[in-house]
């Protein structure tokens, strides 16, 4: 009876390891079809006959939802994916990088991250990571210290722009103002040599620059930011604070509709120009136009 017993448990686990095989391979050709529904499904089939099949399959499943756009489902996948594969760079990095941008003040994410990081050190993108979930939470010793780590390891302009920029900004939050124009600095001149130079790293210098009282660096570099990036909006919108506080509220007014009409989608941008706007045109007089900026703050 043993025997008979034996023999069986092999026979099913060999029939489940091929429908497990199949269904791999039947997600990987869905995908190459872009038939992500049809994917997640055979991915979804598979890992449930055989939880232990690797972290490719979860990471595969994650992106999967991502596209998607099913976040509830990515997210499973990937505190599955974590808890069978805890030592998994891989699903560390991916799975702390989705709840972070879901969630910036996310713990999790930050512990997933730092995991991420100790089980590939060599890594820039965990790094970065890291990096970016410590500066967004006032970790900025950490934040300075991953993006130093991500800036040596990493050969990347593109990344090397953002690390900079971080390291600048929590520099400029420990208070210390030389070391973060030093590498607000040499942000900008990697930047400058990029295909498509990034407008928002290098709104981050401008803004740093205001704050250090440095009106006419500010706009002289917001100059060049319009000129490589005519339709960013938070650019005509810090270009406006400052023609507000120069006493030139029309022309303050005019950039800022500048702003909220180049703000597209996104709720932060379209509030601060609301905002902005409210107190200009209460400030012209234009009564109406103040209060429809305000309704609308108050209705978002």
């Amino acid at each position: 009876m043993a025997i008979w017993i034996l023999l069986l448990w092999t026979a099913l686990a060999q029939e489940g390891a091929a429908s497990h095989d199949a269904n791999l391979q039947a997600a990987r050709a869905y995908i190459a079809q872009g038939s992500l529904a049809k994917a997640a499904e055979s991915l979804d089939l598979a890992l449930a006959a055989h939880p232990d099949a690797g972290a490719e399959p979860y990471l595969m499943l994650m992106d999967c939802r991502l596209k998607l756009d099913q976040k509830e489902k990515a997210l499973d996948a990937a505190e599955r994916g974590v808890k069978r594969y805890p030592t998994s760079g891989p699903l560390l990095k991916a799975a702390g990088a989705m709840i972070l941008q879901e969630d910036s003040s996310s713990d999790r994410a930050g512990e997933l991250l730092e995991r991420a990081t100790r089980a590939m050190p060599q890594d820039p993108g965990a790094q970065y990571a890291y990096g970016l979930w410590a500066l967004m939470n006032h970790h900025e010793e950490i934040a300075v210290a991953a993006e130093s780590r991500a800036l040596a390891l990493s050969p990347s302009d593109d990344l090397r722009v953002q690390a900079e920029t971080f390291i600048g900004l929590g520099e400029d939050a420990l208070k210390r103002p030389q070391r973060a124009e030093a590498a607000f600095r040499a942000a900008l001149a990697v930047n400058r040599k990029l295909p498509h130079p990034n407008p928002s790293a290098a709104l981050e210098f401008a803004m740093f620059l205001t704050r250090q009282s440095r009106q006419a660096e500010a706009q002289t570099l917001l100059d060049e930011i319009l000129r490589f990036a005519p339709a960013f909006g938070p650019a005509h919108l810090e270009r406006a604070k400052y023609l507000f506080a120069q006493g030139d509220l029309e022309s303050a007014r005019a950039e800022g509709e500048t702003a909220l009409a180049q703000s597209g989608s996104d709720p932060k941008s379209l509030r601060a120009a609301h905002a902005f706007l409210a107190r200009t045109c209460f400030a012209l007089g234009r009564m109406e136009e103040a209060e429809a900026h305000q309704s609308w703050i108050e209705s978002h």
